[in-house]
């Protein structure tokens, strides 16, 4: 191939990417609150009473889930024969309870209070309770014997094999929680099901990763799913802002200096900026991004009022679409004031009394 045209079709080539790394849109990213995705209906403390394992829930497995909380299954000490399915178990309870205590939203008590006010008939320290069951764990180890060549044949002489040996392991974790009320009222049931398997193999037996390290990451995200579905918490957002494109080259710098300070999180001197462009040039661009950087603020009322006003003059999908996200977060913001803002109660004053 002609050297020369190998070196014009790189040099278009980083042209190209230069122009296109050069003309990409900005994209901010900020935290956002979430409320809880379940209605615990406002419930201010919470207990992880013990896990059951898999040999337990086998032998009760003709038990409704309810008669299986009237009879207390749920309010003891197990005693969990494989060691592999304990440290599952112990790992997913401690990160629960681990999340539990940092939540400002929901004070923990312990399992042992929850316990203590049964037997004694006394009131149920929680307003809910977590309780959990393995409904299937398996380690299914397998062995793997491959002939390797060690010496080719040689003048009629066969040729010479050894068998190597390896293993693999599976680990197969199915997990069942409940969100129950102080009068034991089944609220919410989830089961989480999950399997790992070693990507590779491994010379021995002993040598094989733990069911737990398999699973690690899976339990976290289970852990993590709970936490969200009991209690506020955040994510990260990011928006694409609108690009201008424009052969005017002051206007063009003006935005490129309000993207850069986007860019730089300074979302207040970005909202200034792109304002000011739009209140000179009334295009789409400076106005839309402009309300973007009052969703970034927070300052989602007057984000809705700016993309309403810029719809009104754009009436463009891509505007309608930034419009509707951010009433769907004045939606959510609203849902997560509802659940922080704990409801007034007469119940103290009327025990005191």
């Amino acid at each position: 191939m002609n050297k020369s045209f190998v070196r014009s079709i790189f040099a278009a080539f980083v042209i190209s990417v230069s122009i296109f790394l050069s003309s990409c849109a900005t994209t901010v990213n900020f935290r956002v609150s979430r409320p809880a995705q379940l209605d615990i209906n406002g419930a201010g403390t919470i207990a992880v009473l013990p896990f059951k394992p898999y040999g337990y829930t086998q032998s009760h497995s003709n038990e409704s889930l309810g008669m299986q909380i009237l009879i207390n299954t749920f309010y003891q000490v197990f005693d969990i024969q494989d060691p592999q399915e304990k440290n599952v178990i112990n790992n997913l309870r401690n990160q629960i309870i681990t999340s539990l205590v940092d939540s400002p939203y929901i004070q923990l008590v312990s399992s042992d209070s929850v316990e203590l006010a049964l037997k004694s008939g006394a009131k149920n320290p929680a307003d809910v309770y977590i309780t959990g069951e393995v409904i299937y764990f398996d380690v299914n180890d397998e062995k793997h014997d491959k002939r390797k060549l060690v010496k080719e044949s040689v003048n009629g002489k066969p040729a010479v094999y050894e068998i190597i040996r390896t293993w693999t392991r599976e680990v197969t974790f199915n997990f069942r929680y409940s969100i129950v009320s102080s009068d034991n009222k089944v609220l919410y049931v989830y089961t989480f099901e999950k399997s790992k398997k070693t990507a590779s193999d491994y010379s021995s037996k002993s040598s094989l990763p733990s069911a737990y390290s398999l699973l690690e990451d899976d339990i976290k995200n289970i852990a993590r799913t709970i936490m969200r579905q009991i209690q506020p918490y955040s994510v990260s957002k990011s928006i694409t802002l609108l690009e201008l494109k424009t052969k005017d080259k002051d206007l063009k710098a003006r935005m490129k200096a309000a993207d850069k300070l986007a860019s730089n999180r300074f979302f207040n001197d970005a909202f200034e900026a792109y304002t000011q462009i739009y209140n000179d040039t009334y295009i789409v661009e400076a106005g839309y991004n402009a309300a973007i950087m009052q969703e970034a603020l927070g300052n989602l009322s007057e984000a809705e009022k700016l993309m309403k006003e810029i719809y009104d003059r754009y009436p463009e999908t891509r505007v309608l679409r930034a419009l509707s996200d951010i009433r769907n977060e004045i939606d959510m913001a609203n849902r997560l004031k509802k659940q922080i803002e704990k409801p007034s109660s007469n119940n103290d004053s009327e025990d005191d009394s």
